[in-house]
């Protein structure tokens, strides 16, 4: 961990000294979590522990970082609206029952809008969203649901009549689930290729989210918007602030030019 954090510092330090144009560097923190479950964050990079998700959401209350969904994002990103610094975004994939239990009461608490992607097919499995959590979050004005698609497959690696059911089918069941648009879409496994970008915009999404698909994207991109994969290793304060800087993500392309 401790050498962890000094790279980070080594790296923030050779960035600044770089002279790289902040407004170029800058890169919007959609911040992607999992699992927020104890035991699951010491055995997989998927999860976060409920006591280090608090420390984190505290963390942007209590230095009043300007959290909005991902829709508002978006929407500032296309009408090319500068976006503050500060700005923070909130996404959660798959659809796990914790994400209900253990984050939706610490996102009231603090008031923090987030967006959950929901594999369909999986909706009343073990360990997964029921049906009515589904709604209920979708009704309580804090939480976006979106699409991550119908059975989670790798959407570069089937035909069209499944492409065709993994997205479009997974937005027209969520939509009556939630009796809403549901206007944001998350690739499995963050794969997508023209095909699948161009049968989003079809199907009526407004954006699209992957995982980090590379400096060959630009960052204004909203079919093709750049996450931060959030573990317990941002369970320390420092590596969390680095992440949501603005700049983590720009440093990660561009270390081994």
């Amino acid at each position: 961990m401790k050498k962890k954090i000094i790279v980070l510092l080594l790296i923030i330090a050779g960035f600044f000294l770089l002279n790289i144009p902040a407004k170029q560097a800058y890169v919007l923190p959609i911040l992607m979590y999992h699992k927020i479950d104890k035991e699951e964050s010491l055995k997989t990079k998927l999860a976060v522990s409920p006591e280090a998700f608090e420390k984190q959401m505290a963390f942007l209350k209590r230095c009043k970082y300007n959290t909005v969904s991902l829709k508002e994002a978006v929407e500032l990103i296309k009408a090319k609206k500068k976006i503050p610094h500060n700005t923070v975004v909130i996404t959660f994939d798959d659809g796990y029952e914790n994400n209900y239990t253990k984050a939706y009461p610490v996102l009231k608490k603090y008031n923090i809008p987030a967006t959950i992607f929901v594999i369909v097919d999986f909706i009343g499995r073990p360990g997964y969203f029921t049906a009515e959590q589904v709604k209920e979050l979708s009704g309580s004005g804090l939480v976006t649901i979106g699409s991550h698609t119908l059975e989670h497959k790798v959407l570069t690696q089937i035909d069209d009549l499944y492409l065709d059911k993994e997205i479009f089918y997974s937005k027209k069941i969520l939509e009556v689930f939630t009796k809403k648009p549901v206007e944001l879409l998350c690739y499995p496994l963050g794969a997508f290729n023209e095909k699948v970008r161009q049968k989003v915009i079809d199907a009526g999404y407004i954006a699209a989210v992957a995982t980090n698909p590379g400096k060959d994207y630009p960052k204004d991109d909203i079919y093709a918007l750049k996450r931060i994969r959030i573990s317990e290793n941002s369970a320390n304060m420092f590596i969390f602030w680095a992440e949501i800087s603005g700049y983590y993500t720009f440093i990660k392309e561009h270390r081994d030019d």
